[in-house]
This record gives structure tokens, sequence and C-alpha cells, in this order.
């Protein structure tokens, strides 16, 4: 009874919220730098949350202005603190995989996540940022996911920065915390890790590079002679950007045991490796992102590999108010014998959403996501612990709020 009273009123939230949106006003943006800066969220932001060009410069330089050492709290204007939430009604369904018949219907309102953002500066070139997230529709208390501190200009103009802490090893113009879709991305764009990074920028490159704590689970095999399971700064990961003509090409490497998923009953040590590129074409007020990304001896097996495809449409329609986004995954597992299961698996997501700016700062959002096949990492809907093994829908409408 107490579910559903909570999804009632949030429900009720939902709609009344909307009705209220509907009656705003055009407006300088809410969250934080935007307060503080008197910009509106436009400066930084390709509808909000992702970045353009200018607040992938702003936030690598250690929230900065171009040309600005930053200040103390106390000379600030405003607080450095920002409030995001998701709330959303949702409607799902899964199809027997061979009779094509339905098999699962659910659906609910919630409110998705809460997030508190502190971030700015500390001291002249010294950045932060500290961001809680808390999963309430899973009844989730608030967790630190980024918690880091950058000393910025060890070399002159953000050529080269030093950052410590708990922070997302990502590019900055493709990432999971500033993606536009409710539906996660299905290739591996952004990992947490903890520890020490380079990072900084030259003309057209942007680029960095980490040593970060080494880490993954014990297990049954955790006893094994010759596995080294203790967190340790020997995972390493490097990227870099390169802006030509307005568009963005991206390169990473990563070589770690940290985020190694499924691992095998055995695990012998074994590094899990990820190399990936991508494309950002810009093309009039359409964007189109190309990834590939390959991993290999994932889980700890020797040669397991796995390549994931992406490839992502997003249409500006309206100036700074309606946007659209449409994106294809293609996940394919190969082979190896024993070890691991599914041995070999593909899967596919297919995500379209439609996002509308009432304010510069909150978006109502109407979305449709569909997967298919079986494999690591093709999550169902309805319980993210298990892989995909049909065709499964989801509907979706929401709200997305900064302030």
């Amino acid at each position: 009874m107490r579910k559903r009273s909570s999804q009632i009123l949030v429900g009720i939230f939902i709609i009344s919220a909307t009705a209220l949106l509907a009656q705003a006003r055009p407006a300088s943006g809410m969250p934080s730098f935007a307060r503080e800066f008197q910009m509106k969220c436009s400066e930084c932001h390709a509808g909000f949350p992702r970045l353009n060009d200018y607040g992938m410069e702003f936030k690598q330089r250690g929230y900065r202005l171009p040309g600005k050492e930053g200040k103390f709290p106390w000379e600030q204007n405003t607080l450095p603190v920002s409030v995001l939430a998701f709330a959303r009604y949702i409607d799902q369904h899964q199809d027997d995989p061979v009779t094509k018949a339905r098999t699962l219907t659910q659906s609910r309102f919630e409110l998705q996540e809460v997030t508190l953002i502190a971030a700015g500066t500390a001291a002249p070139k010294i950045g932060y940022d500290i961001e809680a997230v808390a999963p309430v529709a899973e009844d989730g208390a608030f967790t630190v996911e980024v918690g880091w501190a950058q000393f910025s200009d060890l070399l002159p103009a953000s050529a080269l920065n030093l950052r410590a802490g708990k922070m997302l090893d990502e590019y900055l113009h493709l990432s999971q915390l500033r993606r536009l879709t409710f539906q996660p991305y299905l290739a591996p764009i952004s990992f947490n890790v903890t520890g020490v990074e380079l990072n900084g920028q030259r003309g057209s490159l942007r680029y960095a590079a980490g040593l970060v704590n080494d880490e993954r689970q014990p297990s049954a095999a955790s006893n094994t002679p010759g596995v080294n399971l203790n967190n340790q700064a020997q995972g390493i990961y490097a990227w870099g950007s390169y802006f030509f003509a307005d568009q963005i090409l991206g390169l990473r490497y990563i070589n770690t045991k940290a985020n190694s998923d499924n691992p095998a009953p055995v695990i012998d040590g074994r590094t899990r490796q990820q190399l990936d590129a991508n494309l950002l074409l810009r093309v009039g007020p359409t964007e189109w992102i190309l990834g590939y990304f390959h991993n290999w001896d994932i889980g700890g097996i020797d040669k397991q590999d796995r390549r994931n495809y992406l490839v992502e449409g997003i249409v500006e329609t309206i100036p700074d108010k309606l946007f659209l986004n449409a994106r294809f995954e293609l996940q394919d597992s190969g082979f190896v014998s024993g070890g691991n299961n599914p041995a070999k698996a593909n899967g596919t997501l297919v995500a379209v959403n439609v996002s509308y700016y009432v304010v510069p700062n909150i978006r109502v959002i109407a979305e449709f996501n569909k997967v298919s096949g079986e494999g690591l990492g093709v999550f169902t809907f309805l319980d993210p612990n298990t892989s995909a093994n049909g065709n499964q829908e989801q509907f979706i409408l929401g709200l997305h709020m900064g302030f």
C-alpha cells in the first residue's frame, strides 16, 4: 500500500509540474555555475546535460573561465551547490524470444534519482567536484560517486592539470552521465576510477592519462595462488580527443582489473583491456556520434573479447528548445571455450528520445527503448541483474530538473 501511494504521489507531482512548467517563461539557467557567472545554461550545454565545446573547456580547466584563476568560496556570489532530479512514468513489457507472446507487463510512477552536486573553485587554480547520487526508485541512500580536486596550470593555459580522487574515465563529449536518454549506454563509455590523473588541452587537442586503483572484488577464487585482488595503483588509462573543422575524434586505451564484469569462476589475475575510438560529426543542427569499443581478456578469461558498436544522432529542431535523439547499439561477445556463460552472445539496443526544454534547466522527456538478444551487459529493464534473453520494450514520460 505504501509503495502504491508513493507511485500515485509521484504521478501527481509529474502531472502538476508539467502543467506549471507549461506556464513558465524562458529564463537564464538555474544551476550554480549559471547563477555564479550570470550565464545561460546554453553557454555550456548543447541541450542540458550535454556539454558543448565551451562547456568541455570550462570543466577541464577546473571550472574556471578562460584567463581566470578561480576564487575562494567566500569571494563567490552564490552557494556552489546544484540539485538534479529525474521523475518519470514508465510502461514496459517483455516478449517470449521464441513465440513472441507477451510474458510480462509493468507500469509505474517513480522519482528515479536525485543528485547533489557541489563544484567550482576552492582557491585560485584549485577546482573540485563532489557528486552524491541517491537512486530513490531503488530506496537507495546517497552515495558519493564523484569526488575530486584539481590543481590547474602545471603548464600555462591549462595545458597540464593534476586531478586526484574519485572521478570518471570518459570523454567529455561522450558521457554516461551527460546523455539525453533515460536509458544508459550499452557501450562501455564511462568508468568510475580512484587515483590520480594528468589532463589538459593545447590547441585542438584535449587529453588525459590516469594511474588508478586496480580493483576487483574478492571471490571464491581469492585464495588462488598468484591472484592479486588488492586495491593497488596499477590500473592505467589514457585518452585524447582532437578537434578539426568543428568535428571531434576520440581515442582511448584502458588496462585494469577494475570494472571487469562477470568474472570467471577461477580468476587468473589477467587485466581487462579496452581500446576504443569515436567520431563526433556536426552537420548544421545535427550531430552524429560513431563509436567502436573493443574489450579483451574480460572477466579474467584469456582472449575473451567483446565488441560494441554505437551510432547516435541528435537533432536540435528548435534552438535551445526541442532535441530529437536516436541511438542504436550492437554488442558482440566472442567465443571462448569454457569459463564463461554465455560463451558467445549478441545484443542490441534502440533508444529514441524527445526532449523539450520548458526553461534551459528543466526538460520534459518522451522516450522509447528496446533491447533484444542476450549477452554480458545487455541488461533487462525489469531486472538489472540478469541478461536480456528476448525482446523487451519500454515507454517513458518524465521530467529532468536542475536547480
